[in-house]
């Protein structure tokens, strides 16, 4: 797989999906449209428990899939961007407070490839060798 560079430079490394914000927008649209769940859900193109499950309050609800998205988003007609936020790695990097072993230290734990025992000890070797060439360029600056 490969990606191309995002304009300006950089490439995207998350997208966070506001479901809080997007929950307010469907209320909204709901109310001034009068619309049951029911209603907005099919000139939506979802279904009634998926438009409730956005609707629902709490860290645990479900997330939609990209597709229910799209069209909730469609249907509430705000902007994008009202929604959704990204991410470049240029914007994580200059980041303050973004300790780059223990990001490091996130991705090998969560590779389904590596056994815990693989990334502990992967992690390890990172920690050392980056406290090693840190320390030797911080007189090259």
């Amino acid at each position: 797989m490969s990606f191309s560079p995002l304009p300006g430079g950089g490439y995207l490394q998350s997208i966070h999906v506001d479901i809080d914000q997007l929950a307010k927008y469907v209320k909204w649209k709901m109310d001034e449209s009068d619309l049951s769940l029911r209603d907005a859900a099919r000139e939506a193109g979802v279904s009634a428990p998926t438009l409730s499950r956005i609707l629902k309050k709490g860290r645990k609800r479900s997330r939609p899939d990209v597709d229910t998205l799209g069209k909730v988003i469609r249907w509430v007609g705000v902007p994008i961007d009202k929604i959704i936020e990204t991410t470049t790695d240029q914007e994580e990097m200059a980041e303050p407070g973004v300790d780059t072993v223990e990001t490091i230290e996130v991705h090998l734990r969560a590779d389904r490839n590596l056994s815990a025992e693989a990334a502990q000890a992967i992690a390890q070797m990172v920690k050392v060798a980056y406290a090693q060439f840190a320390q030797s360029s911080k007189g090259r600056r």
